[in-house]
């Protein structure tokens, strides 16, 4: 073992901005400064009034959050939240890319791929809408400005991650994350409809009854009405739980503070949230959107931001809104191993894909890495405790120098700052916490079972994941039911998208006959592993091996505050389980499809009768 592994214990895996994220912040204040639209860390309109109302309320500022707000018409008022700033959300740290159906035939092999890494859990119908609405998603980040690796003639780059059956991810060096939001985040800066406000915490939901309702154009009621509407649904407000912010509970509700499942005829009306100053908020919306992430600030290792802490789905359990599937969190294979406190240093999946090679303390390859990332986790797992060590190790001698400088660049420069050359030596890495495939059960639109509630990004579950995610699906799986509860929101608004649905809501000819199969052999194999029982995952690994039980909810009782959360991580706590929400049957056009060859031009919106 070299000199540096053996002090690879001394090196720590602190967050560091990279350069590429720095410029995308400055890029974004400079948009925002020539618009007029300005980021606001401590909401200036707070100071003269608690109480906002808007149209559309966005928790979180991630690609989820930012696609809603593109996807709303500008005649809409849309108020975004940040917990602290803009650029700290777990999609900014993408590395590996975002996935997409390489052409026709992909359809089947991209499904069956998904399914096979969820161990056939998946939700079908979620499946099949994120795999058909994929190219319009890469056709829209690429009008907007997102700048996807390309080959010498000009067509779009694919890479492949573990899992994978062919190449079918799009990236952006190894920061795809980084360049996909912060370019989403520059465009709705540019937008005069849409207002930011960081460092501002979610602390609980407006809940009235269905006959109070803030409705869409609030904004444009006179100062009387809209007062009115607005203390109407204060009187009406129910279920709010004590938390963090008693005070503003109390001047909110000073009555039903048990936790009740809620009645069908309630609806949630906006926001409780505070500024970093302290000021208390009352954000009045006819919809409300929650897409803040996951749950990885709860994990004593996670690759996650510490301000990722499960708010929304504390909040869902105390108002008795479905949650799902709250025990499938997905343990990452390759973080950069360190003994010191801090969001763990991502390896990305593709590192794998493009050749490097795990190695045991003798520097022998141990397992496939190519396998789903539950099963390549579990073997560094078993081997960790086969060879009492707290590191394996990743090799990348099999890949050539200009790919780990070019299409790594950014993994290699953070391994040197940690005294590591990846062109020279293997490095130590560790399984680490790093996605929740559970969360606040949403409908094929993005809908809660609270109306006036949508869900959308990791902090969601609409079954596209199943038990375990296929790499690179989360930006995807994020930007098509975000469009989609943004198109929902508008039809219940009363207003029109601005971007139209170029894909049909059923799945036609070849598709729907390959779709009728995989669901059908889902099926068979959950009634399999219901029957016979599955291999142990990582996570159950992980359980065994760590002092923390990741098959655990990671979601405590009560939200922590902007203050609390910072380098903290809280106690898991047990969840409730929701059922599964059953398919929905509607009418199917078939749109023609965009040519594979040609993703810049934007898909047809033309649509004939499907035979």
């Amino acid at each position: 073992m070299s000199e540096k592994n053996e002090k690879a214990g001394e090196m720590g895996a602190a967050p560091a901005e990279t350069v590429a994220s720095a410029a995308a912040r400055t890029h974004i204040d400079d948009a925002c400064e020539s618009t007029g639209n300005r980021l606001q860390p401590e909401c200036d309109v707070a100071a003269e009034a608690h109480d906002i109302a808007c149209d559309v309320v966005i928790v979180g500022c991630g690609v989820a959050g930012l696609y809603c707000a593109l996807n709303l018409p500008s005649t809409l008022s849309v108020v975004m939240l940040a917990k602290t700033t803009v650029d700290e959300c777990d999609s900014m740290l993408a590395q590996g890319g975002i996935c997409v159906q390489h052409d026709d035939a992909d359809y089947a092999p991209f499904f069956e791929d998904t399914l096979r890494a969820g161990h056939y859990e998946n939700r079908c119908e979620s499946v099949d809408l994120m795999i058909r609405a994929s190219r319009s998603i890469i056709s829209d980040l690429v009008k907007r400005g997102v700048d996807f690796e390309r080959d010498q003639a000009g067509n779009l780059r694919y890479t492949r991650e573990g899992a994978h059956s062919r190449p079918r991810i799009c990236f952006h060096s190894d920061i795809t994350g980084d360049e996909i939001t912060s370019t989403l985040l520059a465009r709705v800066c540019e937008l005069p409809n849409v207002r930011i406000l960081e460092h501002t915490c979610m602390d609980d939901i407006l809940v009235a009854q269905e006959e109070v309702q803030v409705s869409a154009g609030v904004t444009t009621k006179n100062k009387v009405a809209a007062q009115g509407e607005a203390d109407a649904a204060t009187q009406n407000a129910t279920n709010i739980e004590d938390h963090d912010c008693a005070p503003l509970v109390a001047a909110v509700s000073a009555t039903q503070r048990d936790a009740k499942p809620h009645q069908p005829q309630t609806r949630c009306c906006g926001i409780l949230a505070h500024a970093a100053d302290g000021v208390q908020l009352r954000i009045f919306a006819g919809q409300t959107l929650w897409a803040c992430g996951g749950i990885g600030g709860t994990y004593p290792r996670s690759t996650n931001f510490p301000s990722l802490t499960g708010d929304a789905c504390a909040i869902a359990a105390r108002h008795g809104i479905a949650l799902e599937h709250m025990d499938y969190v997905q343990i990452h294979p390759t973080s950069l191993y360190s003994t010191r406190p801090g969001r763990a240093f991502l390896i990305s999946e593709s590192c794998r894909g493009e050749g490097a090679v795990l190695l045991d303390a003798n520097g022998n390859r141990f397992t496939d890495e190519l396998q789903p990332r539950d099963v390549v986790s579990a073997a560094i797992y078993r081997q960790m405790a086969a060879e009492g060590t707290d590191f394996v190790r990743l090799s990348f001698a099999n890949m050539p120098k200009d790919e780990i400088t070019g299409h790594f660049g950014n993994i290699y420069k953070r391994c040197l700052e940690e005294g590591f050359d990846i062109t020279h030596e293997p490095i130590p890495v560790v399984p680490a916490q790093h996605y929740f495939m559970g969360g606040v059960r949403v409908d094929r639109n993005s809908a809660t079972d609270m109306p006036g509630l949508h869900a959308a990004g990791e902090t969601s579950c609409n079954g596209v994941h199943g038990k375990n995610r296929l790499a690179s699906n989360s930006l995807l799986e994020s930007l098509v039911f975000a469009q989609r509860a943004a198109w929902n929101m508008c039809r219940k608004l009363g207003v029109e998208a601005p971007v139209a649905q170029t894909y049909p809501e059923q799945p036609c000819g070849a598709d729907a006959q390959a779709y009728k199969r995989l669901c059908a052999e889902a099926e068979r194999k959950t009634h399999e592993s219901a029957t016979q029982g599955e291999p142990q995952t990582a996570a159950q690994t992980c359980s065994q091996t760590c002092s923390q039980t990741c098959t655990q909810n990671a979601v405590h009782d009560r939200p922590q505050t902007c203050a609390q959360n910072a380098g903290q991580s809280a106690t898991p706590t047990e969840p409730r389980n929701a059922g599964h929400p059953g398919s929905q049957a509607e009418a199917q056009t078939c749109p023609q499809k965009p040519s594979p060859s040609d993703i810049d031009r934007t898909a047809s919106s033309k649509e004939v009768v499907c035979a």
